[in-house]
Formats: C-alpha cells, structure tokens, sequence
C-alpha cells in the first residue's frame, strides 16, 4: 500500500503546474501515453485479481489487492493531471502530443481491442498457445512498453530545455521509492512461500519496478546534476514562471 500512496501522491504531481500556472515543462506525450499504461494495467490487475487462477480464467500471476488499488488508483490521479494540464494549457506554451504518440496509441488500442474481441469469440487461444501470451498478460506487456516509452519525450524536453523547471521531481523521488517496495514486497512474498519463483510471482510488476527504477534514476542525474538550478526551488520556479510570462 505504501508504493500506492507514495508514487502517485496528487500533491506533488500537480504541485509546480499549480505554482506556476503552465505546462511548458511538461510533456504532453508521457501524458497520453501514461493513461494509456495504466488503463491497461488496470485491466491486468483487475481481470488477475478477481477471476485469475483458481477462479477460472487462465491467469497465475499473483495479483495482490495493493497491485490493484495502485493501477486503479494511478488511472484517477493521471486523469486529474490531465484535467488540470488543459485547464491551463496554452498552445504558445506547449505544441501537445506530437503525431508518433498519435500514432503509437492507435495501434495499441487497436490491436488491444482486437485481441479482446477474438478471445471473446473463439477463446484464450485465439492467438497465442501459452498462457503467459493470451489476452491478459498481452494488455500488461503493454504497460510494459508504454512504460518503457512514456519517459523518453520528458527526458528529451528537460534535455531541450536545459531545465527540469516547471516539471515535479518530487514525483519522481516517490516513484523510486515506490519501485523499491514494489520490489522488496515480491522478494518478502517468496521468502514467505508465496512464490518459488520471484519472476513468476507478477512478471509485469517485476519488470516494471526495474524499468521505473531506471528511468528514476535518469531524471534524478538531470535534475540535480546535469540542470541543478543551484538555487532555492521556490526562487527558480518564480523565476521559470516569470520568463514565460515574457
């Protein structure tokens, strides 16, 4: 419960668009792309949770309740983000989602959509013969790769930028933090017996900690190594805020 309440904690996750009233220092495409993830995962944990395994439909992976509120939670907390980020969206400010991204969310829902629909009609092996490829381990490999890609246009624009301004780093603090819990809780869990195998547990939770934990650490060289603003935060956002008004 704790990466539940610590990784996407809405005080700091719209904190700065607040403070400064702008979302030039956002990338709209980690947006899009981040409803996108969680909606699927949230379609993983929730079929897991509730029919996988024992209760009838082919699923292993050990969904816990904590996995569940986190995806479900993570969906309402981005919605809001994105609420909040059109309300003070200014076209000067940011170009939006760019025609990739377009792009890249057509083919996963599509292709999502579609496998959903086949499985409906002819069964869980419509498609693939092994059970760790039928519909429901498929929507969390897409997390997976939405994740993967999701942070690359933000690490990009703070490139670009030269600055982290104007963009939470708290957040990214949370995630981290969060990544490691996730990741002690399914080492604790095999310890205990739960599991023989601490990747069979919850592959996509596995994997997901590990590429959240990477892409954490790329943002925190950014911020406080390679665009530290070597001043007090208060001052360089009133000052971020103030050249935006110019």
């Amino acid at each position: 419960m704790d990466k539940v309440i610590l990784e996407n904690s809405p005080k700091w996750k719209k904190q700065v668009i607040v403070q400064i009233q702008s979302v030039k220092g956002i990338a709209f495409e980690f947006l899009a792309l981040n409803l996108t993830g969680y909606l699927f995962l949230s379609a993983y944990s929730l079929s897991g949770y509730l029919k996988g395994g024992e209760n009838g439909w082919p699923f292993t992976g050990n969904i816990t309740l904590q996995d569940l509120i986190f995806a479900l939670h993570s969906v309402v907390i981005t919605i809001l983000t994105i609420l909040q980020t059109a309300y003070y969206y200014k076209k000067e400010d940011n170009p939006g989602v760019s025609l990739w991204c377009i792009i890249v969310l057509i083919i996963l829902w599509a292709q999502a959509i579609l496998y959903i629909i086949l499985t409906c009609i002819f069964g869980w092996e419509v498609i693939f013969t092994q059970e760790k490829l039928n519909v429901l381990y498929w929507m969390g490999y897409e997390k997976l790769f939405v994740t993967l890609i999701k942070n690359i246009p933000q690490v990009y624009l703070n490139y670009k930028r030269k600055s982290t301004v104007g963009w939470s780093i708290f957040n990214i603090l949370l995630a981290f933090i969060g990544g490691i819990l996730s990741f002690l809780q399914m080492l604790i869990d095999q310890i205990n017996g739960k599991s023989a195998n601490l990747v069979d547990m919850n592959i996509v939770k596995f994997i997901l900690s590990w590429i959240v934990l990477g892409f954490d650490l790329i943002f925190m060289f950014q911020h406080y190594v390679l665009y530290n603003p070597k001043r007090n935060k208060s001052k360089a956002i009133k000052d971020e805020y103030q050249y935006m008004k110019e």
